[in-house]
């Protein structure tokens, strides 16, 4: 049931997901976008301006007068870091750094890598340690050879811009993980709905055939009662060399593992009401402990004192009652058995080992499942009940084998008194 709950849970997630799945993609997919298009549109305003600069300074490089007068106001830009215009020979006709100006320029491979024609661009660190874009082209003039001009822009306003559009994706990295913790916590409480709405189902089901069964068990119950009454008259009548007497009673224990029988499915089937009080589970173990007799076998109590458990005491009677009582089967007619209480953190642990043959490995997961049991003359609800009762007490029960010897453990773990 467990397994099919969570299917079901899986198609109820699965539209969640895609709309997650989808949000996401598109998400990033416009981030993206509109990080390359800030990226290009950033590059792009750098080329521009270099290049509207560049066709004004051609112009005036062909004015006859004031053309130094009309560089200073061109490049006076606070974009340009420097400008200057050389000859072709080398001679720098103009910079913005008058002391350079009629210098000889030292970049002469500049001339021969425009010689085409094409603009040239590049990312540089300036002297001063600020980033900027050089941006070489030739200027043309009507009468005389080509002069190069190189611009040198400021990058520090758009690398600012792209530094935002960087810090944008931590932003919608944020949101994504926002997105997908409440897309998941959806899917839990999803997933946790569907479960609870199958255990519901489940345990109306249960509490159903526990109705059916308890009605059953009690007809049953009346019916061999008088098959019982029937029988023991009938044996009581009977002399002991007559050949009917050990057919009847063969009749009286068969009648009497149908009443063991019905008395354990009542047992199992009943609602359960715990009285919970705390006490010191050792003189009940004690008891049970002397129980034993009269076994052959050993038996070795170990309990840690002053440990007092928050339990059912008639019910943890019954327990561990049935657990040694499945010990001393187990063993028989001779073995050692050892009842031990110790406390484990926040509870108190009452452990009944015994040195029998242990349990078969395929057995061991299918043991507290209702009717199972090795056992030819067993009815499979001791250990179910068990289970049943310990649980609503709020412990663990577990059955396994020794670790390097033969024979098994049988565990309760129940709270603390007081912690």
């Amino acid at each position: 049931m467990r397994t099919f709950s969570l299917r079901g849970a899986a198609y109820r997630t699965l539209p969640v997901l895609a709309v997650l799945l989808a949000a996401s993609v598109g998400i990033l997919s416009s981030t993206y976008i509109a990080d390359r298009s800030v990226r290009t549109l950033a590059g792009l305003s750098l080329e521009y301006t270099a290049r509207g600069i560049s066709l004004a300074a051609e112009q005036v490089l062909g004015a006859e007068a004031g053309r130094a007068v009309q560089f200073e106001r061109l490049f006076s830009d606070r974009v340009v870091a420097y400008a200057l215009i050389a000859a072709g020979d080398g001679t720098i006709l103009f910079h913005t750094n008058p002391d350079l100006r009629g210098t000889r320029f030292d970049d002469r491979e500049a001339f021969t890598r425009m010689s085409d024609g094409t603009v040239a661009s590049r990312r540089v660190l300036l002297g001063t340690g600020r980033p900027a874009l050089i941006y070489d082209r030739l200027l043309r003039q009507q009468d005389g050879p080509p002069a190069l001009l190189r611009l040198a822009l400021h990058t520090v306003a758009t690398d600012r811009i792209v530094a935002r559009v960087n810090s944008l994706w931590w932003s919608v990295g944020a949101v994504l993980l926002l997105l997908w913790a409440g897309g998941t916590l959806v899917v839990v409480l999803v997933a946790r709905a569907e479960r609870h709405r199958r255990d519901a189902q489940r345990g109306e089901s249960l509490a159903l055939i526990g109705q059916m069964t308890s009605t059953l068990a009690h007809e049953i119950r009346n019916a061999i009662g008088s098959v019982k009454g029937y029988a023991q008259l009938a044996a009581e009548n009977t002399e002991a060399s007559d050949s009917r007497a050990p057919q009847l009673a063969t009749v009286l224990r068969g009648v009497s593992r149908i009443e063991n029988l019905v008395g354990d499915l009542l047992q199992f089937s009943r609602e359960e009401r715990f009285c919970l009080e705390d006490f010191d589970p050792s003189p009940l173990l004690c008891a049970a402990a002397i129980s034993t007799k009269p076994w052959a076998g050993s038996v070795d109590v170990d309990l840690e004192p002053d440990l007092r458990v928050r339990a059912d005491a008639e019910k943890l009677e019954r327990v561990v009652t049935n657990g040694i009582r499945n010990a001393v089967q187990a063993m028989g007619e001779t073995g050692q058995l050892r009842i031990a209480l110790h406390h484990r953190g926040h509870q108190v642990a009452i452990q009944v080992e015994d040195t029998g043959h242990g349990i078969a490995a395929e057995s061991l997961p299918k043991l507290f499942t209702p009717f199972y049991t090795t056992r030819a003359t067993g009815t499979g609800l001791g250990l179910a009940y068990a289970k049943k009762v310990v649980e609503g007490m709020g412990g663990t029960i577990e059955l396994k084998n020794r670790e390097g010897t033969a024979g098994a453990v049988f565990s309760v773990l129940l709270p603390r008194a007081g912690v």
